[in-house]
């Protein structure tokens, strides 16, 4: 949290389930790098810049240091963040088992118009949970620098969205590659595509704190670039509506298909 590209934008000391504490200083590396994707500082001319620059970050540790979690920490995490005032809750977590209970945890989320974005996962199969809990959050995918999908990326029904996923430069904490050394580092992953559909999620809540869940998340999937068109017309299990499209989503006027009239609509009224 002490990241030099982030550090003002750290809200709190947020909460650490997997020591029981208020200090959620990450201990591997995953966290710090997918928060620099969704909201590192801009125009401070160190590092990068995360997609949303007006965000403001509100950690909170669910995996231990070896990058692994369980159920319960992830749901009681996604509660006191929906207790305490997230926008935007990004989720780059996953298993392949079901759960009722974090269902209903991120369906609390939901139900208190808080946009959860959640990563497919990245073995090439089934999209994990809670990406598959589709009535509740954003299931994104991964794509390439070559704007295709990625073999590894999860697919399914539930896909809503894609991002890019490859080989994404981001913040690793201070002591990561040690003493004198740049505390960045590249990395592969829905958990990359995800933070980048999270940071476009909370440019739209700024620019329109009125609008409800269903409208941020409508206006992210059909603002999106059909960019498999030629094999899967539409949305599609891989990529679902497609990969996100800021210009579209953020200056709705040049949106013109028909279908979209109410997402014009929904950025453009008072």
């Amino acid at each position: 949290m002490d990241h030099p590209d982030i550090n003002d934008k750290i809200q709190s000391s947020g909460r650490d389930f997997v020591n029981d504490d208020f200090d959620a200083t990450d201990d591997l590396f995953h966290g710090t790098h997918v928060a620099g994707i969704a909201a590192a500082e801009t125009n401070n001319e160190e590092g990068i810049a995360g997609v949303a620059w007006n965000g403001k970050i509100l950690p909170v540790k669910v995996i231990d240091d070896t990058g692994w979690g369980d159920y319960a920490d992830i749901i009681d995490g996604i509660r006191w963040a929906a207790d305490n005032g997230a926008d935007v809750i990004n989720l780059s977590v996953g298993g392949d088992v079901f759960s009722l209970s974090l269902r209903d945890a991120v369906k609390y989320a939901y139900d208190n118009n808080i946009v959860v974005v959640c990563a497919t996962g990245n073995d090439g199969g089934s999209v994990l949970y809670p990406a598959a809990y589709e009535d509740y959050c954003l299931a994104v995918a991964a794509t390439d620098y070559d704007d295709l999908r990625l073999s590894w990326s999860n697919y399914g029904p539930e896909v809503d969205i894609a991002a890019p996923g490859d080989q994404i430069i981001s913040l690793v904490p201070t002591w990561y590659w040690g003493p004198d050394s740049l505390p960045y580092a590249y990395g592969d992953g829905t958990s990359m595509a995800a933070p980048h559909v999270s940071g476009l999620a909370a440019l739209i809540k700024g620019l329109k704190p009125n609008l409800s869940v269903d409208d941020i998340m409508y206006i992210i999937r059909y603002s999106a670039d059909d960019i498999n068109s030629t094999n899967y017309l539409g949305e599609d299990e891989f990529i679902g509506y497609g990969r996100i499209n800021m210009e579209k989503a953020l200056v709705p006027i040049i949106i013109t298909t028909k279908k979209i009239t109410i997402l014009k609509k929904l950025l453009l009224d008072d």
